[in-house]
């Protein structure tokens, strides 16, 4: 049997465990990171093939940066500002609003019983004049989950956040049309 011995002071010993420390800290932040960008699109550009788009939402300007990528003007100043919970059951209803999110990418399966923040917006660029349209954004820990665009009184619709009518008749499709 061989056996080796060295020795050491305190201070080469502190050094050494900071060392590790710091190493093992590195390597916890590089797979949290990767694993959160796997689950988060946060990519600048909107695109109809990779359903990459801006996501980031901690602040008022941030916000109104998620909603122009998909050339939504509005009101910087939200109309409401609420918590609310992802039901944990989804009824018919909840489903057919998860399909809408579905089409941009986002899942609210994965938010089941979670309070989320509910942010609408009056939308001032919505085609031929429609009045009364808000778009509402879902975040959770800073990040967009989820949002639509609608209306309510005699224009009741609702869609995804991707589907910009164009103006004189060419409206919403069947598909997102509720």
């Amino acid at each position: 049997m061989f056996i080796k011995t060295f020795k050491t002071s305190k201070t080469e010993l502190v050094i050494m465990l900071i060392g590790i420390l710091c190493f093992i800290a590195t390597l916890w932040y590089i797979i949290t990171s990767a694993s959160y960008g796997k689950t988060r699109n946060t990519s600048a550009v909107p695109s109809e093939k990779t359903e990459h788009f801006l996501t980031n939402a901690r602040t008022a300007d941030d916000r109104v940066k998620f909603l122009a990528q998909f050339g939504w003007e509005v009101e910087p100043d939200p109309l409401d500002v609420r918590e609310v919970v992802i039901p944990a059951e989804f009824d018919e209803l909840y489903s057919g609003y998860n399909d809408i999110q579905k089409k941009l990418g986002f899942d609210l399966e994965k938010y089941k019983g979670c309070r989320v923040k509910k942010w609408e917006y009056a939308v001032t660029n919505y085609p031929d004049g429609v009045r009364n349209v808000k778009a509402t954004i879902l975040i959770r820990d800073g990040m967009v989950i989820g949002g639509d665009i609608s209306a309510g009184g005699g224009e009741q619709f609702i869609h995804s956040l991707r589907l910009m009518p164009s103006k004189r008749g060419g409206s919403v499709s069947a598909g997102d049309r509720n």
